[in-house]
């Protein structure tokens, strides 16, 4: 594997400082483990507040430059959190700490360029490109994320040898009906196939409805959205898909119109 960092200007953070309207904590009130906890769920601002910090750490997370260092840091403000004696304590700290966030150094991009499969795609520096399962082939790679482990991942890339609309329907399940192209893949109803383009090739694109299996319980809920694309030069073809982990994100959707056929 080869990369290639780009230089790239600082990602913006309007996301994080936009205002939000959380509707309830961040965690089940019901289970509510001591005194912070209790004040917070007796209390709607607070209850708010938690549930916004809830958001924007989980934001920050996916974009930051070094994620596990915010992992530590809300692990250690949480412990300081801990010691307020009262909701005036928590509400200054809650907003203390929306305000760190927002002054994340996010990830910036690099090119991940592949000599034998003959493709390039740009990535988040926070997240990792690596072969494939076993079980998908030499001929695989897949973007990680930084907290991924076994099987899952971000995007898988499939090389193929074929054009765009043969591979479609033997790798994707994308099937012609009429003037559109519908998938049969997914856990609902058949969903319309979009067309798209990127340099030096044309695609085709259905996001549906897929299954996220439960570490805790094994149970694998039709509760995700998985996007599965095609695209292809005319003579070689890559399938994308992904696993619904944490949803089509813009990141995750750059990385997928960024490809490029090398020569």
């Amino acid at each position: 594997m080869k990369v290639l960092t780009h230089a790239a200007s600082p990602a913006a953070l309007l996301f994080l400082l936009a205002a939000t309207t959380a509707q309830a904590a961040s965690f089940d009130c019901s289970k509510a483990g001591n005194k912070v906890e209790r004040l917070i769920c007796n209390d709607k601002t607070l209850s708010n507040l938690d549930g916004d910090l809830g958001k924007r750490y989980q934001e920050t997370l996916e974009l930051a430059a070094a994620p596990k260092e915010i992992v530590q840091t809300q692990r250690n403000w949480l412990a300081e959190r801990n010691r307020c004696p009262d909701a005036a304590c928590l509400t200054q700290a809650y907003r203390e700490r929306i305000t760190v966030l927002g002054k994340t150094t996010l990830a910036g991009w690099k090119t991940y360029r592949d000599p034998r499969l003959k493709i390039s795609f740009e990535y988040l520096e926070n997240r990792q490109v690596k072969p494939c399962p076993a079980t998908f082939g030499k001929d695989c790679i897949a973007l990680i994320g930084h907290n991924m482990a076994g099987s899952d991942y971000l995007i898988a890339f499939h090389v193929k040898t074929g054009g765009l609309e043969k591979v479609a329907q033997e790798e994707a399940g994308f099937e012609q009906q009429g003037s559109k192209w519908m998938t049969t893949f997914g856990r609902g109803m058949p969903v319309e196939v979009e067309q798209f383009s990127g340099t030096g090739w044309k695609g085709m694109k259905a996001t549906i409805t897929c299954g996220i299996s439960d570490k805790k319980t094994g149970f694998h809920a039709a509760g995700g959205e998985c996007l599965w694309a095609v695209m292809s030069n005319g003579k070689r073809s890559v399938v994308a898909d992904t696993q619904g982990i944490v949803g089509n994100d813009a990141n995750t959707l750059r990385s997928i119109n960024s490809l490029q056929f090398e020569p």
